[in-house]
C-alpha cells in the first residue's frame, strides 16, 4: 500500500518541484503540474506516487508528520520494498528521528 506524505517545497522548475522530506531525504522529480499556479518555494505539498496532491499549511503538515510516524511508519519499515519506494526510504531515515516539528524549519 502507497501512502501519502508532506514535505517543503524548495525549488520550482516548471511542472516539476525539489521537496526535502526531512532526515536527508530530498527529491527532485516530484510532479506540481496539478497545483502549478498555487505553490511557492517554502509551501508544504502533500506528496503520493510522485506527485504533489495537496498544499498544506505547516499545522497540517506536522500533524500528518507525527500521524504518519506514530501509526503507519511500522508499515513501510517492514515492506519488502521500503528501499525502492520513496516513503519506505524516508520510513527508514526517520526511524527514531523525534517528534516532527523540527523537520518543517
Amino acid at each position: 500500500m502507497c501512502l501519502a506524505f508532506p514535505g517543503m517545497i524548495i525549488g520550482v522548475d516548471g511542472d516539476y518541484a525539489r521537496v526535502d522530506f526531512g532526515a536527508g531525504v530530498v527529491r527532485d522529480d516530484i510532479n506540481i503540474a496539478e497545483l502549478a499556479s498555487s505553490v511557492k518555494v517554502g509551501d508544504y505539498v502533500l506528496v503520493h506516487a510522485g506527485y504533489a496532491i495537496q498544499v498544506l499549511d505547516v499545522d497540517e503538515a506536522y500533524n500528518a508528520i507525527r500521524y504518519w510516524e506514530e501509526n503507519l511508519m511500522w508499515k513501510c519499515e517492514r515492506c519488502s520494498i521500503a528501499g525502492e519506494c520513496p516513503l519506505g526510504t524516508i520510513a527508514v531515515a526517520r526511524k527514531g528521528t523525534g517528534d516532527g516539528r523540527e523537520r518543517l524549519s
